[in-house]
């Protein structure tokens, strides 16, 4: 922990009016200037010992932050305890520090603090900082700055801690155009699987055979009569619709000094990358909504390919890989797993420029991320290219431009 004192512009212009009044009453000896004098002095000695005593017993937490999204806030929380007995806390301002390196918070979106105004003695509260990140990646928080100009402004004391943590930034994602992932989409797919639970509210009528009982199975399925027969509790168990699948393959086995772009292209190489991978996020995003189990590989990163599945935390999962590509890393020249290749699943393959056939199966449906305008109707959230809401009109002009 830093503790620190500085004189910012307030209190520098205050330095300077004192240094005058100093002059001033040492030339003219004047009594009412000398009491001016000490009154300033004494304002400027309080200003420091009283800062000094509050940040003293103070105690800042960063919450782990949630995993956050472009185009959607960040919220950082703190949890800034008071542990003095006697004195409160007044005016309190917390900031993050930037972090050196390409995963540092900074390098994702601008920065934000958050303001307390008041923490009686040893109690806690809690302040939030919004972020709105403008590029996906992991962001790193390290350092963060307590600061406080209390009671006079005049001099600001600080206190800068450690406190290590990530949280992941997911691609940005587009709302799709009606029924693109539908079409896309192989149909007839779908078939029948056994029911994991009796009582599985999706479960068919058609029947597949029986089981020894389990408890939490309802006494709705028990087979009664042969329950009886054999003289143990039997269930019947039955089959439930199996629901669409689908396997997205981003292709980055190219480099990105390698990609076929025209230099009069408006897209550059990165750009056209980001947009695959916002493209396979969106596709993910809207096929886990339609009910779709999802896969996800990634050729050319050395990613491991994710399993066909259908859950809040399996898509979780798979946005955070495509949240943690690094595009400046070598690639590898590797196709989609065999395994990957003989599912019987829809497969989408997305390309940054053109379309490799030997990326995916021969059935599979080939997507570029110059098809962007034509599969998607806007984007979820604000603009990156534009400021946050939040923004004062000055950065919203700044942006704009």
């Amino acid at each position: 922990m830093t503790r620190r004192y500085h004189l910012h512009l307030p209190g520098l212009m205050y330095i300077g009016l004192t240094l005058m009044v100093a002059v001033i009453a040492m030339n003219r000896q004047n009594n009412l200037l000398f009491a001016i004098l000490g009154v300033l002095l004494a304002a400027l000695l309080i200003s420091g010992v009283v800062s000094g005593l509050m940040m003293r017993g103070l105690r800042v937490r960063r919450l782990v932050p949630r995993d956050g999204a472009v185009g959607e806030p960040l919220a950082v929380r703190y949890a800034v305890t008071n542990r003095n007995r006697i004195f409160p806390v007044f005016n309190i301002h917390i900031e993050e520090r930037p972090v050196a390196g390409l995963c540092g918070w900074a390098r994702l979106m601008a920065p934000a603090q958050t303001w307390v105004l008041h923490i009686g003695p040893k109690e806690t509260v809690h302040g939030e900082a919004i972020f709105w990140p403008s590029r996906r990646g992991e962001a790193r928080f390290d350092r963060l700055r307590v600061w406080t100009t209390f009671p006079f402004g005049i001099v600001k004391k600080s206190i800068t801690i450690s406190r290590p943590q990530h949280a992941l930034i997911y691609p940005l994602l587009y709302e799709l155009r009606r029924n693109v992932v539908n079409d896309v989409a192989p149909q007839g797919l779908a078939g029948a699987k056994i029911s994991q639970r009796a009582r599985d509210p999706i479960a068919g009528d058609d029947y597949y055979g029986m089981r020894e009982f389990r408890p939490g199975d309802s006494l709705r399925h028990i087979a009664w009569k042969r329950s009886a027969a054999l003289d143990q509790l039997v269930c019947i168990e039955r089959t439930r619709p199996a629901p669409p699948r689908l396997r997205v393959v981003v292709n980055l086995t190219t480099p990105t000094a390698e990609l076929r772009v025209d230099p009069a292209d408006e897209h550059s190489p990165r750009h056209l990358e980001e947009l695959a991978i916002s493209l396979a996020a969106s596709i993910i995003h809207a096929a886990d909504r339609n009910g779709f189990e999802v896969g996800l590989s990634l050729p050319g990163t050395g990613l491991p390919s994710h399993l066909i599945r259908h859950s809040q935390w399996h898509r979780a999962k798979m946005l955070a890989a495509l949240a943690g590509i690094d595009l400046d890393a070598p690639r590898l020249a590797d196709p989609v797993q065999a395994a990957t290749s003989a599912e019987r699943v829809g497969q989408i393959v997305i390309h940054p420029d053109r379309v490799e056939p030997s990326i995916g199966r021969a059935n599979a449906w080939h997507l570029t991320a110059r098809q962007m305008n034509s599969l998607v109707v806007r984007s979820i959230g604000w603009d990156p290219h534009e400021a946050p809401p939040s923004a004062p009109p000055g950065q919203r002009r700044e942006a704009a431009a």
